[in-house]
């Protein structure tokens, strides 16, 4: 499709917009769009955060990890209001602190016997996503750190450390939701891995703390080689570098086969977890290549 510029005043150059287009978007005299530069291109569209995304959430049966599943996964999708219904009272405390816990923005506006109406009181912009990443990658350093606090006997906050990794992801997640889908898709997919893997370590501390767990020298060796991992995760991403990852896959698949080695002599909880956390840094790499190139 093709469009004449036509020179308004001095300088300014204007186009037309296609009827169509406009009555698809349902956009009126006044409304604003959004222009974004992609080199050559132009990309105009319709203004999404004028469009509140509204969502009736029906929950039947009170199973905490279920309500957050769901009202997590509504936030992920960037809606703004969501309508939760409910027939036990106990719903409505879950919901709250997860809200208080893991979901920034998000607050109770409104609260019947049957019912809450969750908002979005906080504005989130595109350009806020790199900031939250980082956020996100000091959260899984700081759970590296929780795991050797443990080895030598202190007692870390760590739930609190999870609770913030889970939203610094969520919000990473609502942003790319906004995004082009073949952008968004890879990711994602990035997104998952690296929590996957960071979820292991928090699943490992909370194995050593109910059995008071020790490390061999073998299985502190392991942790390194996983936290080295993570780094080359971290290095790469940030350098934009393709060769880093290439190190990456040599070095994982090197010493995921020396690990499974280590689960016939030392503890396999522990080495379980690990080799968990190392594959799942190492399924980074592919989704993590596909952003790079």
């Amino acid at each position: 499709m093709k469009r004449k510029l036509v020179k308004q005043g001095s300088a300014t150059m204007m186009i037309s917009l296609p009827t169509k287009w406009i009555k698809e978007n349902k956009l009126e005299k006044g409304d604003e769009i959004d222009l974004e530069e992609e080199g050559s291109r132009l990309i105009i569209s319709k203004d999404t955060q004028k469009t509140k995304k509204e969502i009736i959430i029906d929950i039947t049966v009170p199973h905490p990890a279920a309500i957050r599943v769901m009202i997590t996964n509504a936030y992920r999708s960037d809606y703004n209001k969501i309508k939760v219904t409910y027939k036990e009272p106990k719903t409505y405390e879950i919901i709250k602190q997860l809200l208080d816990e893991q979901l920034f923005g998000y607050e109770i506006l409104e609260k019947e016997k049957d019912f809450c109406i969750i908002e979005n009181i906080a504005s989130l912009e595109e350009n806020q996503f790199d900031n939250i990443f980082s956020k996100l990658i000091m959260n899984i350093e700081d759970s590296f750190d929780h795991v050797e606090q443990l080895i030598n006997g202190e007692k870390p906050d760590f739930e609190k450390t999870q609770n913030k990794t889970k939203e610094f992801d969520n919000l990473c997640r609502r942003i790319i939701a906004r995004e082009d889908k073949n952008k968004s898709e890879v990711r994602l997919d990035f997104n998952s891995e690296l929590i996957h893997a960071q979820r292991e370590l928090y699943l490992l501390m909370v194995y050593m703390t109910k059995n008071k767990t020790k490390f061999d020298k073998s299985e502190i060796e392991l942790l390194r080689n996983v936290r080295k991992s993570f780094n080359m995760i971290k290095e790469a991403y940030q350098k934009k570098s393709v060769e880093i990852l290439e190190k990456l896959i040599e070095f994982e698949q090197q010493e995921y086969k020396n690990s499974y080695k280590l689960l016939e002599k030392t503890n396999p909880i522990i080495v379980h977890h690990l080799m968990n956390s190392l594959r799942g840094f190492y399924l980074c790499a592919s989704p993590l290549m596909g952003i790079l190139i």
